[in-house]
């Protein structure tokens, strides 16, 4: 979105909350079309803070709402938002105005039983932002003060704007129980995948092989933390898939001294093909994590995930 160069950005340039004038969002209304609008903005309430939106990132996640079809009320897209607070609830005593902060996307009912024991990322009544609620791809978003996050002065803007995918994949480690002394996998080097290995990178693992059927995202990954990277191949002569990617890898495993495979895989592409191949590549008792976005229905290989007892996690 349109926003002030995100190095010049100064509290200065806010204005007066009162003299808002206009709140141009970006509208999800059809398939693969978006429209800008300006919305109303709500009123906030006593538990709420108004933010100035500064930056925005495009996630994959993004892509596919833009492809389908709006279910209710044409939403506002956008997930992946910092800013700086310009209004404050009346009962917001924690936060302040001009205050730097990334916006948690993700709005839980707070009762529910998941949200009761912690987690509220899978809260019955959730409400994600730019998918089932309006989004902060806007001017300015309204949200309970507990969905900021504040950051410092030390994180530029295009850093706050990777916060929640880089959230996303801290996430990811901990569901994995990423440990130091394990060799990973990461199929997919796209914004996500690369996120992975950066915490992958901060864990201290052993070994990281990123895989990706495009040789300059490979090329970025090595630059940027991958110990190995990989290209894909691709089935371009229709082999059934399983056999195709169970060749592939086990000639990657002999190539790369990798033993009985690796502890574990990230699959953060989304292809179906990248599934099979991290099945195929995880040893025995490892773990693997889907993580990519793709088709909402893939196969996949069970006999190899019961035969080799795999531990799979999304």
């Amino acid at each position: 979105m349109a926003q002030p160069e995100v190095n010049e950005y100064s509290t200065k340039d806010i204005g007066a909350p009162d003299g808002i004038l206009t709140n141009r969002s970006v509208v999800w209304i059809a398939p693969k079309k978006v429209e800008l609008q300006d919305r109303t903005i709500p009123e906030i309430g006593p538990k709420d803070v108004m933010v100035k939106v500064i930056v925005t990132g495009i996630c994959g996640s993004d892509a596919h709402v833009w492809c389908s079809n709006p279910s209710k009320q044409p939403p506002v897209m956008g997930h992946e938002s910092a800013g700086v607070i310009v209004r404050l609830g009346v009962e917001v005593s924690d936060r302040y105005i001009n205050q730097r902060v990334a916006i948690e996307p993700s709005c839980p009912c707070l009762e529910c039983e998941f949200c009761i024991r912690g987690q509220t990322n899978l809260c019955a009544q959730l409400e994600y932002c730019g998918h089932t609620a309006d989004g902060t791809l806007c001017q300015y978003f309204i949200c309970r003060a507990t969905m900021t996050v504040p950051i410092p002065e030390s994180v530029s803007w295009k850093e706050a704007g990777c916060i929640q995918p880089l959230a996303i994949s801290i996430q990811l480690a901990r569901r994995a129980n990423m440990r130091a002394h394990q060799t990973i996998a990461v199929f997919g080097c796209g914004p996500l995948g690369l996120l992975v290995i950066a915490v992958a990178k901060a864990y201290g693992v052993a070994k990281i092989i990123a895989f990706d059927i495009e040789q300059s995202r490979i090329d970025f990954a090595v630059k940027h933390g991958a110990d190995i990277g990989l290209l894909s191949a691709t089935n371009t002569n229709s082999e059934e898939p399983l056999s195709f990617a169970t060749t592939f890898i086990n000639n990657i495993i002999k190539q790369e001294n990798l033993g009985s495979g690796v502890d574990l895989s990230i699959e953060a592409s989304g292809a179906e093909a990248c599934v099979h191949m991290s099945v195929v590549v995880t040893k025995p008792g490892g773990t693997y994590v889907q993580a990519g976005l793709g088709k909402q229905l893939v196969s996949v290989p069970l006999f190899e995930v019961t035969a080799k007892e795999l531990t799979i996690k999304g």
